[in-house]
């Protein structure tokens, strides 16, 4: 058979799998790939002239899908050029099936051109990986298996990217009379997904650790939940009495908090020596990934507290501590299964403290109005007031501009947060609230790489997207600027402008060279005049240095249609000191509080 009789199956297979979109880049070898996706009625192709643009851009838009994608590229280098996208897929638990053209067995290892060896080229960072074949030496069913085989792999559990590499001969143009895309064998109708089941084994254990912990604590990084999951995680925590020291981008900081204690300022928290010592838990259930603040993360290691990890993705993402073990239930699957699990063998079923509330079916005592969970709630008002008052009187810096974003945008945004200091900013400053945006971030790998082309993904399928990124990502990825500018993506992009790499400067090593040497090779400022280059590009540029102007900026920006950069010259010095004041007025106020635990 054809390449195109074998992935014109192929692709119809992929399509009745569930996959509907197909990022590729232009290319020779990968011809019969491109063109046979591309005859495909299920599948919407977009076209990406960087790689690594597009592995990024399709990373978003599986994030934002919640569903495989899948992505083409030529032979050589251009394959390459994945492997970062690839790499935060596999951390992340995103599902993306990746088709690699290639030479064929006989002109690999020769000096062909654009010949580089791509088996097991993404090494450990993939699912599953297969060198399919030449396809004239198979047939239709082939095809079809290989397909499902790869979905299969790619939608989990774990979910993550898989890598198909595709050897192909020429004639690479289609033929004049080509047999219809997807003839031969037909696909079984789509099986609905399902989320994994809590295992019952897990489900009782934790019920059992909620019975008899009156003081635990719930700490989930980014994880971007669903509001299902949410809910079900947060009316367990009512219940337990247990405060959700939740992550920015844990989807838990908006909608209602079901009777929860929701903290947003554990950085703060964490930072205040007299009130972390006094509120050491019994026990600290932990989801998602680490978050991104240093001092959250030590100060929750060094409580010593017993420590269970839920991770569906079986990473034992825990590096500060060693934690008692770990649980690969789905989060929300495992809260439902406690709230809905029955009274353990000999309980009675529990009231709430003073006996008015009526039992729980699971027979879990209802500590929503302990001691415990009140002190906790105090903590969190001091703390949010603290950080409104130390911002009010400042300019418009980073910390500010975070707190802004949740102010202004409304609930039905999606908030995309690049690595380094966005992230950070806005796990310490976003304060909770009904109708906070949905927050999304990249916490695979951690880093800056591709976050305007992923964004641009996610902005395709969902709107209204707004990214906060700093000016180094921005530059990183004008490729994926100018990539989203070509499909005509509606995206805000909101930049805190401070010349560099100023996250550099709230590190050690600030104080550890000489300055000189500090702004070269750490500031690294780059001089740019940000608005010539967005010029150049297609790009509108909104230059603003106020709250108001920010508001006004972004409402204009909402209704372009269009790739907006919003500019706040930020002054780098300034900022680490707002910063520290922040800090210091969070930890004076919890200080002067007088309630315990």
């Amino acid at each position: 058979m054809t390449a195109y009789d074998y992935f014109g199956t192929f692709f119809e297979e992929l399509a009745s799998q569930g996959v509907r979109h197909v990022v590729c880049s232009p290319g020779s070898r990968s011809a019969p790939l491109i063109l046979s996706a591309h005859a495909e009625p299920r599948l919407r192709s977009w076209v990406q002239i960087d790689e690594r643009a597009g592995g990024f851009f399709a990373l978003g838009l599986a994030k934002a899908r919640r569903e495989c994608v899948a992505l083409i590229c030529t032979s050589g280098s251009a394959a390459a050029n994945y492997l970062p996208a690839l790499t935060e897929a596999f951390y992340d638990g995103v599902g993306l099936v990746v088709l690699t053209a290639d030479r064929p067995p006989e002109l690999r290892d020769r000096g062909a051109g654009q010949t580089i060896d791509q088996i097991r080229l993404y090494g450990g960072h993939v699912r599953w990986s297969a060198d399919l074949p030449v396809p004239d030496e198979v047939g239709p069913a082939h095809a079809r298996y290989a397909a499902r085989r790869a979905v299969a792999a790619a939608s989990g559990p774990p979910p993550g990217p898989v890598h198909i590499n595709v050897p192909l001969r020429e004639p690479l143009e289609p033929p004049a009379a080509k047999a219809p895309a997807g003839a031969g064998e037909e696909s079984p109708p789509l099986a609905e997904r399902h989320e994994p089941a809590a295992s019952p084994t897990e489900v009782a254990a934790l019920a059992q650790l909620v019975r008899r912990h009156d003081r635990g604590l719930l700490a989930v990084g980014p994880s971007d939940l669903d509001p299902a999951d949410s809910s079900a995680l947060k009316q367990l925590a009512a219940l337990a009495g247990w405060p959700i020291v939740a992550d920015a981008a844990s989807g838990l900081r908006c909608g209602a908090t079901e009777g929860a204690t929701i903290v947003a300022s554990g950085h703060h928290l964490a930072g205040t020596t007299s009130f972390w010592e006094r509120h050491r838990p019994e026990l600290i259930i932990r989801t998602g990934h680490p978050t991104a603040g240093r001092t959250l993360r030590e100060g929750l290691a060094g409580w010593g507290s017993e420590t269970w990890l839920i991770d569906p993705l079986d990473r034992w993402p825990e590096p500060t501590t060693v934690p008692a073990g770990q649980w690969r239930s789905p989060i929300g699957a495992l809260a439902r299964g406690v709230l809905n699990s029955p009274p353990a063998t000999g309980n009675r079923p529990a009231t709430a403290p003073g006996g008015g509330d009526s039992p729980s079916p699971s027979g879990l005592a209802d500590r929503r109005d302990s001691v415990w969970a009140r002190s906790w709630q105090a903590a969190e008002a001091v703390a949010q007031r603290a950080i409104t008052t130390a911002l009010r009187s400042g300019p418009l810096l980073e910390a500010g501009v975070a707190r802004a974003l949740g102010e202004a945008l409304a609930a039905d945004t999606t908030l995309y947060a690049s690595n380094s200091m966005p992230v950070r900013d806005l796990d310490t400053f976003l304060a909770p609230h009904r109708h906070l945006p949905r927050v999304v971030a990249h916490r695979g790998t951690n880093g800056i790489d591709g976050v305007v082309s992923a964004a641009a993904g996610y902005a395709a399928v969902t709107t209204p997207v707004v990214l906060l990124a700093g000016d180094l990502a921005l530059l990183h990825d004008l490729g994926g600027l100018l990539g989203a500018v070509r499909l005509g993506i509606d995206l805000t992009i909101v930049v805190p402008n401070n010349d560099g790499g100023g996250i550099f400067s709230f590190l050690p090593v600030a104080e550890a060279v000489p300055r000189l040497d500090f702004e070269r090779f750490f500031l690294t400022p780059h001089g740019t005049d940000l608005a010539t280059v967005l010029a150049g590009l297609g790009v509108s540029h909104h230059l603003v240095s106020q709250a108001a102007e920010l508001r006004e900026a972004l409402k204009t920006c909402e209704s372009s249609g269009t790739v907006d950069v919003i500019e706040i010259p930020v002054d780098a010095a300034a900022n680490v000191a707002q910063h520290r004041l922040v800090e210091r007025s969070v930890r004076e106020a919890l200080s002067s509080d007088t309630r315990r635990p």
